[in-house]
């Protein structure tokens, strides 16, 4: 299906973990004026709290060391004010978490409960889901070690997302259709803290996977996580996770066509043909420079394309699968890592990522 171009969001603000002081831009995230709601002149009544015990509370607290955070970049008017890097382009001039061209498109952002000394909110992941499909077109995500500690275990707690109608998404967590519940951004990746952990369990970050021989242990899309895994540098890795549900063929010749299942108490989901991911780094992974200070040269991006596919179990990353990120924009519709307009998306060495 093609999908409308979006209008362009400037700017970008972040911020890293530790070992990347001094770096402003990639783990704590200006999500800019659209975010909450305003409250101005409403007065809520008092509550009877009688008998009423309020359950424990996760405390769980990764603290960030403090950065210099007072650059702020100002979007155009009109667009998203939020300016992540790992970002894709969003039209939604009125924050309404509806796409402004598409109605099929939902928006989402998870921010978790790492927090920098000053208070700031780290971002965890953003999402747009498919109100036609009833899954996630794409997740978007900052990757790094700060996320990944773990201080938790998997929670499990699968749930509806709270910010995108609950009558679009699953129903429940049951499966079907000889698939599993697929993580986008995996519950490993995201351990630092109860929080943190729970997003990754609504249900707009699930998407249906083949059980036997794509999403299981030695399945084509498992064995391309643990690979993504490697990537995961000091200066923060930046990805987007992509579902596709047109008919595909991929670069190992296996295609899928499009087709509804019953899965999570729907009898009208979409499985998604092809699963994608775009990376952005920088090649050495320890620069300890926030991305808007990289020139083009010291950036990588590329896309990992696969079929959605038992055939694909077993199978290595290689180059077949690659393509520049430019190209896969045409595949899809959506336009990424437009924060970062020196990217290098019009071309990729599979040598950079060791392959």
């Amino acid at each position: 299906m093609e999908i409308l171009k979006h209008c362009f969001i400037a700017g970008a603000l972040a911020l890293l973990f530790v070992s990347c002081e001094g770096n402003i831009d990639n783990i704590i995230g200006s999500v800019g004026p659209d975010v909450g709601k305003d409250t101005t002149g409403v007065v809520e009544s008092p509550k009877d709290t009688t008998g009423v015990v309020d359950p424990p509370k996760d405390t769980t607290e990764v603290v960030v060391p403090p950065v210099d955070t007072t650059e702020v970049v100002v979007p155009p008017v009109g667009v998203t004010t939020r300016v992540w890097y790992e970002l894709p382009v969003i039209a939604d001039a009125d924050g309404n978490g509806i796409d402004d061209n598409n109605s099929d498109l939902y928006y989402a952002y998870h921010l978790c409960d790492l927090r920098s000394p000053s208070g700031h909110k780290a971002r965890n992941y953003a999402v747009c889901f498919s109100a036609e499909h009833h899954c996630p077109y794409w997740v978007s995500a900052p990757r790094h070690d700060m996320y990944s500690a773990k201080n938790v275990n998997r929670t499990n707690a699968y749930q509806a997302d709270p910010d995108i109608p609950a009558s679009l998404q699953y129903r429940s967590k049951s499966t079907g259709g000889g698939c599993n519940k697929g993580h986008m951004l995996g519950s490993a990746e995201r351990l630092a803290s109860g929080t943190t952990n729970r997003q990754v369990f609504y249900y707009s970050n699930i998407a249906p996977q083949l059980s036997s021989g794509f999403n299981t242990g030695g399945g084509g899309w498992n064995i391309l996580e643990d690979w993504v895994d490697t990537k995961v540098c000091a200066d923060t890795l930046y990805e987007v996770i992509g579902c596709y549900f047109d008919k595909y063929t991929d670069g190992y010749g296996y295609t899928a066509s499009p087709k509804k299942i019953e899965f999570g108490g729907r009898s009208d989901v979409s499985i998604p043909t092809m699963f994608y991911y775009v990376l952005l780094r920088t090649r050495s992974g320890s620069t300890r420079k926030a991305l808007k200070d990289c020139t083009r040269d010291e950036l990588m991006c590329v896309a990992f394309v696969r079929t959605h596919t038992n055939s694909l179990k077993g199978q290595k990353p290689s180059s077949k699968e690659m393509m520049s990120v430019a190209d896969l924009e045409k595949i899809t519709g959506f336009t990424y890592f437009p924060n970062v307009p020196q990217a290098p998306k019009d071309s990729f060495k599979a040598s950079d990522w060791g392959l």
